[in-house]
C-alpha cells in the first residue's frame, strides 16, 4: 500500500508516468500507449496492484465477525479505507460512507432507498441534461415505480447549467435534484455549492454524481452540503468494482435499506428483521473487499500530491488541448464551457466518430467515441452520431496532445484516400 507519510511528494509527471506500468509498455513499432481515455477507466499505479496481490497472497478473507488473524487484518484494512474515504472527501464520520461495487450501483441504491422514503406520486426530480445514463435510467426507473414526473434541466447554448432556470423548476413539489460534479463529454464542472444552496432553500434534496471528479476536483462534502454524494474507484486510479455513496448521517439513518443478506441485519426471525446501524444496513452481502482496499491504495497515491499541483498540471494540457485541435482546421471543439476540466470532445469533418477513435488506434492513441453514455446530451449538442472524447489523468503531458494532434492528420488523410 502507497506510504501516506509521503504526503508532499513532489508531482512530475514524467516521474508520476513511471508508477503506472500499463503505460510504460510499447507497441511493435516502439511507441507508448497514449492513453486518453481515462473518462472511462483510469490506469493503475503500481501500488494499488501491489495492494490487491498483497490481500490475495497474505490474507484473503471476509471481513467482520472474524477472529482468526487475516480476517481481522482484513477487517482494518478495510474498515482503514472507509475513514480514509471520509477524510478525503470531507465527510463528518465514516458512518456516512457505505461501500458499493460502483457508482452505477451507488446512484441505483440512491434512487431506491430515497424513493421507498420519500417519493409520493407527482412529486417532482430534477435531472441534468449533462447526466451519465447511470444517474437518468434510476430516476426513471422511480418514475414509472412510484409515479414522480422528471422534469430536464437543459443546457443554455454554450452547454452550461443556467441557475435561473433552476429557479423556475423547482416548485413545491420537488423532492430532488441529481447532477453530476464533473461533465464526462464536456468538462463542465457546474457550480454545485450554488445549485446545492438554491435546491434547500426550496426544501429540496441533493444527490451529486462525483463519479468523474473524485480524481479531478476537490470535494469537500460538509462545504458543499449535498445530502448525497457517489464515487468510482476505477476513474479515480483505483481497481473496478468497488465504489461508495456518501450521505449526512442524519439522513441515512432515516432511510430503509435495499437489498437483504447478511451484515445489513441486527436480528432476524422467520417474518421480520430489524436494521444494521448505518452504513452497515446498505451493505448487504460479501463486499469487494479486495477492491476496496485497493480503492484505498488509489486514494494514498492521490493524497500524496497537493491538489494544486495536480489540478495545474491538468488544467495546463487540457488549455494545451484546446489550443492545439482548435488550430487543426478540420476539428470542431464541443461545447464551450467557461473551463474544461479533464475532458475534451470533438468532431472531425467529415469522419464518423467511430471511424476516427479506430484510425488514431494506428498510433496507439487510446480515445473514445460515441455517446459516451449520454444520449439526451448528444441530442441537445446535435450530435447524432456522437463525439470523439479525448480525457486526461495525472499522466498525461503536453507531448501526449501532440501525438494526437499528428494521428488526427494520419486518420484524415487516410480518408481522403
Amino acid at each position: 500500500m502507497c506510504d501516506v507519510r509521503q504526503t508532499g511528494r513532489r508531482f512530475e509527471p514524467d516521474v508520476v508516468r513511471k508508477d503506472f506500468p500499463a503505460l510504460n509498455q510499447c507497441d511493435a513499432e516502439g511507441r507508448s500507449i497514449v492513453w486518453l481515455d481515462s473518462s472511462a477507466t483510469t490506469q493503475k499505479p503500481q501500488c494499488v496492484i501491489d495492494a490487491l496481490v498483497d490481500f490475495y497472497t497474505h490474507y484473503n478473507t471476509n471481513v467482520h465477525r472474524s477472529y482468526y488473524e487475516w480476517g481481522q487484518r482484513a477487517t482494518e484494512v478495510y474498515e482503514g479505507v472507509r475513514d480514509r474515504l471520509a477524510t478525503f472527501i470531507g465527510a463528518s464520520c465514516p458512518e456516512e460512507i457505505v461501500f458499493t461495487c460502483g457508482a452505477t450501483e451507488g446512484l441505483n441504491a440512491l434512487a431506491e432507498i430515497i424513493g421507498q422514503r420519500y417519493f409520493q406520486p407527482g412529486d417532482e426530480v430534477i435531472v441534468s441534461e449533462l447526466e451519465h445514463h447511470a444517474n437518468q435510467i434510476p430516476w426513471q426507473m422511480q418514475q414509472k415505480k412510484r409515479g414522480i414526473r422528471i422534469k430536464g434541466w437543459t443546457l443554455d447554448e454554450n452547454g452550461c447549467l443556467d441557475l435561473k432556470k433552476l429557479d423556475t423548476l423547482l416548485t413545491k413539489k420537488t423532492k430532488l435534484l441529481s447532477v453530476s460534479h464533473l461533465s464526462n463529454v464536456l468538462g463542465l464542472v457546474p457550480p454545485i455549492k450554488e445549485i446545492v444552496d438554491r435546491a434547500h432553500v426550496n426544501g429540496t434534496l441533493v444527490v451529486v454524481d462525483a463519479a468523474q471528479a473524485l480524481a479531478h476536483v476537490p470535494i469537500n462534502v460538509k462545504d458543499l452540503d449535498c445530502d448525497f454524494l457517489v464515487g468510482s474507484s476505477h476513474k479515480a486510479y483505483g481497481p473496478g468494482g468497488a465504489g461508495f455513496f456518501y450521505g449526512k448521517r442524519a439522513l441515512l439513518e432515516e432511510l430503509p435499506p435495499h437489498h437483504g443478506g447478511g451484515t445489513m441485519m441486527e436480528t432476524v426471525t422467520v417474518d421480520s428483521f430489524t436494521p444494521a446501524e448505518v452504513p452497515f444496513r446498505f451493505e448487504a452481502g460479501t463486499p469487494p473487499v479486495a477492491d476496496i482496499i485497493g480503492f484505498g491504495a488509489a486514494l494514498d497515491y492521490i493524497r500524496q500530491f497537493d491538489w494544486s499541483d495536480l489540478l495545474a498540471q491538468e488544467d495546463a494540457v487540457v488549455e494545451y488541448a484546446e489550443k492545439t485541435l482548435s488550430s487543426l482546421p478540420f476539428v470542431h471543439l464541443v461545447g464551450n464551457p467557461p473551463q474544461r476540466t479533464a475532458v475534451v470532445s470533438f468532431l472531425v469533418d467529415g469522419l464518423h466518430s467511430h471511424d476516427v477513435a479506430g484510425l488514431v488506434c494506428d498510433k496507439n492513441i487510446a480515445l473514445r467515441a460515441g455517446y459516451h453514455c449520454c444520449q439526451p446530451l448528444m441530442r441537445r449538442l446535435n450530435c447524432p452520431s456522437g463525439v470523439v472524447r479525448a480525457s486526461f489523468g495525472m499522466y498525461n503531458t503536453c507531448e501526449d496532445v501532440d501525438r494526437l494532434a499528428e494521428a488526427l492528420e494520419y486518420a484524415v488523410n487516410v480518408f481522403k484516400k
